[in-house]
């Protein structure tokens, strides 16, 4: 009886606080959203000649962006996106640009591209 009223109220418990782990794939995804959002906002087309940005989590809280989805995941403020642009001769930027995340959460890494 004892086993099973303990069963019970681990898989309670699993259930209603989680396994703990944080999405990551998730968090990467937002990441890279609240870096597009500062970047148009704050960026585009104000700072020019430049084929690459990097806006830190540091960055986004001083100038009052919400980053608490990440501080709650233990992300180091230092993590940060890096804009990547594609400049013609007279350095105007062509095409779209690209987000690559450099983001540090405790044990984890935005994983390397190859």
């Amino acid at each position: 009886m004892k086993k099973k009223i303990l069963g019970i109220a681990i898989t309670i418990m699993l259930i209603t606080v989680g396994c703990g782990k944080p999405n990551y794939k998730q968090l990467e995804t937002d990441f890279t959203s609240l870096a597009k959002k500062y970047y148009e906002e704050q960026l585009e087309g104000k700072v020019l000649g430049f084929d690459n940005h990097k806006i830190s989590l540091e960055v986004m809280e001083q100038v009052g962006y919400d980053i608490t989805p990440f501080t709650e995941k233990n992300c180091d403020k230092s993590s940060y996106s890096l804009i990547k642009l594609t400049l013609n001769e007279e350095s105007e930027v062509v095409g779209d640009y690209e987000v690559e995340n450099h983001l540090t959460c405790g044990s984890y890494s935005t994983p390397e591209e190859e």
